[in-house]
């Protein structure tokens, strides 16, 4: 009998410290995941997209970057040795950093912040660049080509 007890006692001590670790860091402690990580301006067509910045064609084929609402990002055309990358954007400062894969240049070729339009800073351990980004930005500096927001990329083959 006690160990009839004691056996539903643990289940039920079992079952209510899980609905409590659920409760942690759970949906209702995130922002709305089905709306993803968002940036400021014109919402893309794209619902998984969270913006596009494309390098139009000129000496080089066209470049896009492509923002996805889950965090990642990547690169068509050109730069896919920056392939895969990872972004974030913080409203509070208007910030939006680019993690990218590793590249041992990343730090020496954006030493000078100043031609890269829009570029704050650089943490080159963590290979990320990150950007003054509000609703009004129309570009970004990007290994020394600019890289125009909310201009249509073309469809991937």
């Amino acid at each position: 009998m006690h160990m009839k007890i004691i056996t539903r006692a643990g289940a039920m001590a079992c079952a209510l410290a899980l609905a409590a670790c659920a409760g942690l860091g759970g949906k209702a402690d995130k922002p709305d995941e089905s709306a993803g990580m968002q940036m400021p301006g014109k919402a893309p067509a794209n619902a998984a997209v969270a913006a596009t910045w494309y390098n139009p064609p000129s000496e080089f084929p066209g470049i896009c970057l492509t923002q996805f609402k889950d965090g990642s990002l990547r690169f068509d055309g050109g730069f896919a040795f920056f392939n895969p990358g990872r972004w974030t954007y913080d409203p509070a400062t208007a910030e939006l950093s680019l993690q990218l894969a590793p590249t041992p240049s990343l730090e020496l070729s954006h030493a000078q912040i100043v031609l890269h339009k829009n570029l704050l800073r650089i943490d080159g351990k963590k290979n990320t660049l990150v950007y003054g980004v509000k609703a009004d930005t129309d570009a970004i500096g990007l290994g020394g080509f600019v890289f125009y927001r909310d201009m249509p990329c073309p469809a991937r083959a």
